[in-house]
């Protein structure tokens, strides 16, 4: 990409033979400025652009925007490190998800230390053998947690229905629950 000062020296000034000095009078600008723009130690600014536009009988946009172009295409930051906001937004979604329901669950075991984790009711739902030290969560999340926070757990953590059937079914058996009418519907078509 060519800087946009080699632009206009290419169109406009070393066709014209306007030296720097001559520059430098006409646009009432230092030395130093046009050497460093000469010598892409800087890019135009707003209050340069608009002197050689002035000048030239161009737009300043039109100067600024060459140099933005070049300045983006000469920028090698990756900025790796900042996550864009739907996934950001994503995971404060499926954590606040996670929370909600662990709150509940939570909520009658007085001792912390035996309280769930967000790690557990992904396991609770991903684990293709249920480990007993869930049936406390197991049982309260069917009956204490709304079925529509379930539903949008799930969603969000991409498990798929036959996951909460396999951990429904469990319920019922072990602990010799009624069916529970909304997920006996978001059953039928499995």
């Amino acid at each position: 990409m060519i800087a946009p000062i080699d632009f206009i020296k290419e169109k406009y000034i070393n066709p014209n033979k306007i030296t720097q000095d001559k520059l430098c009078e006409s646009l009432d600008i230092g030395k130093k400025t046009i050497s460093e723009l000469y010598q892409h130690k800087r890019g135009f600014t707003i209050h340069t652009a608009k002197k050689f536009a002035k000048f030239f009988n161009l737009k300043p946009e039109f100067i600024l925007m060459k140099q933005l172009e070049y300045d983006l295409a000469n920028d090698k930051e990756g900025y790796f490190d900042i996550k864009p906001f739907e996934v950001i937004n994503e995971e404060e979604m499926k954590l606040n998800s996670a929370k909600w329901i662990l709150a509940t669950i939570n909520n009658s075991i007085s001792d912390k230390n035996m309280h769930y984790r967000v790690n557990d009711l992904y396991e609770i739902f991903t684990r293709t053998k249920i480990d007993k030290q869930y049936n406390y969560a197991i049982a309260t999340l069917f009956r204490e947690v709304s079925y529509e926070d379930v539903v949008k757990y799930c969603k969000l953590y991409g498990i798929k229905k036959k996951a909460i059937k396999r951990v429904y079914e469990y319920y019922l058996d072990q602990f010799n629950a009624k069916a529970i009418k909304e997920y006996e519907w978001l059953f039928e078509e499995l």
